[in-house]
């Protein structure tokens, strides 16, 4: 069926909110690849600082930023979303000026905590004002290219973060935030335009977002600090069973609060639900793959770290270059099943560096399974965000893309944390140890968002929530 025509104008200007909004955009998605690739550099520079504590530098940033992402959407509805977008990034600039000057791991635990605040504000905001902009019938679109924007400086961040500390060493990743953090501000305030809400909403269960925070914390220091403690040691075994427990309380709790910091009534949408499982279960294995990378290239193969940033850089590239693409082809096909084909090739990918794990060096084969990868995730993320969006109603989109985010935040602090603790310290020199097992979960989590996009293509009605 062909589409309705759509004003030249309207398009434009979409076109250049998208364009300020990716800028604003660029060091926070950049941020989330460098610090894998610097990881290595980290370890030179805190010695003294355990596999476990050194995992809290990467999951401070992402539990934090889960607990706080919801909160960030309504604030942005009571500031007004310009507004929001504007402190969140001048947050996260300061936060990466203090993480440059860090002096200890805690300092630097701290500084990637309030750079997660930072993007509570601004990844909502951001998300809304580049989907409002765009009409219906080209949200796809807008959002496979915003989406695809996340991606390229997710690809250019393992080469970059590898080339910085080539050059100087970790510190410089976090400088580097602080020009385009003062750059996005100048082009927000002359180009992206003011926008409240009609009715000042109110904030949501603070409580509940605490919740969020100790549950997602708790299982995270569980999974980390096992290996360090053993499983049966009393406070992992209180985190183990504690964590579960504080987040089902919160999903009690979320159906009966008037104002659920995740609100459950956006779950009847099918579309909203499964792509929010899938963002979930592709986010573990996406960025659990990021740390089993790292540690395979510099352990193992004894790689330096930006001989191991530029191989994993096509992962990112081809993610960028899908995305765009995904989003633009499930405007016009549907986009489960890019999911289901993207999900697919991902777990190719992972089954194909598992298959030819070894201490010598491949590279061959190393190159042609993250490309594979790549190509899959960025089918998958692209078409995640558009079945999302699918079937919401325009006044809830701030709130549905902090769900979604924070389903991606989780997945990325599980995902660390799983890679953690199954890999440990079994890697050597030309010794593999445990990754064979790590393999298996990121597999494993292609195959199930694979499960979860072919339901999407089954029929099944709709259930509305009404939304006062």
């Amino acid at each position: 069926m062909q589409q309705a025509a759509i004003d030249p104008a309207v398009m434009r200007r979409a076109w250049l909110v998208l364009v300020v909004v990716s800028l604003a955009s660029f060091q926070t998605a950049m941020s989330l690849s460098i610090i894998f690739v610097v990881y290595a550099d980290l370890k030179e520079s805190f010695p003294d600082a355990s596999e476990a504590e050194l995992s809290w530098i990467i999951n401070s940033f992402t539990i934090v930023g889960a607990a706080t992402l919801v909160i960030g959407g309504v604030l942005g509805e009571r500031w007004g979303r310009r507004r929001t977008l504007m402190a969140g990034i001048a947050v996260f600039t300061l936060a990466s000026a203090g993480a440059a000057l860090a002096p200890s791991t805690g300092v630097l635990i701290v500084a990637r905590a309030l750079q997660g605040i930072g993007t509570s504000l601004s990844l909502p905001m951001g998300a809304a004002i580049v989907i409002d902009a765009f009409p219906v019938s080209r949200r796809g679109t807008g959002v496979g290219a915003w989406s695809a924007n996340g991606a390229v400086a997710a690809a250019m961040g393992p080469s970059v973060g590898a080339l910085l500390v080539h050059v100087g060493d970790w510190r410089w990743a976090f400088w580097m935030n602080v020009p385009f953090g003062v750059i996005a501000l100048v082009f927000i305030r002359k180009v992206i335009q003011e926008h409240r809400s009609p009715q000042t909403p109110e904030l949501p269960d603070r409580l509940g977002a605490l919740m969020v925070l100790a549950g997602v914390g708790a299982m995270v220091f569980a999974l980390v600090q096992s290996r360090e403690w053993s499983w049966i040691h009393p406070v992992v075994l209180t985190t183990l069973i504690g964590g579960p427990l504080v987040l089902v309380l919160l999903a009690w709790r979320s159906m009966r609060h008037r104002l659920p910091v995740i609100e459950p009534r956006l779950f009847r949408f099918k579309s909203f639900r499964l792509g929010n499982y899938g963002m979930l279960v592709f986010s573990i294995a996406f960025f659990g793959h990021q740390l089993v990378g790292v540690n395979y290239l510099t352990i193992v193969w004894e790689l330096t770290i930006f001989e191991a940033g530029l191989l994993l850089t096509p992962v990112f590239v081809f993610t960028g270059l899908l995305s765009a693409l995904s989003g633009r082809w499930a405007d016009r096909w549907g986009p489960a099943r890019f999911v289901v084909a993207g999900s697919l090739m991902w777990t190719g990918g992972m089954v194909w560096q598992w298959a030819t794990l070894a201490g010598q060096e491949d590279l061959v084969a190393w190159v042609l399974s993250v490309t594979l990868a790549g190509i899959g995730s960025g089918l998958v993320w692209g078409s995640l965000f558009a079945v999302m969006v699918a079937d919401l109603p325009s006044d809830v989109l701030a709130s549905g893309s902090s769900v979604l985010q924070t389903m991606m935040r989780v997945g990325n602090a599980f995902g660390v944390a799983l890679a953690v603790t199954i890999i440990g310290a079994s890697l050597a020199v030309g010794q593999i140890g445990n990754l064979g097992t790590s393999y298996i979960m990121l597999a494993a989590g292609g195959a199930v968002t694979a499960v979860l996009g072919f339901r999407c293509t089954r029929p099944g009605g709709q259930q509305a929530p009404t939304f006062q």
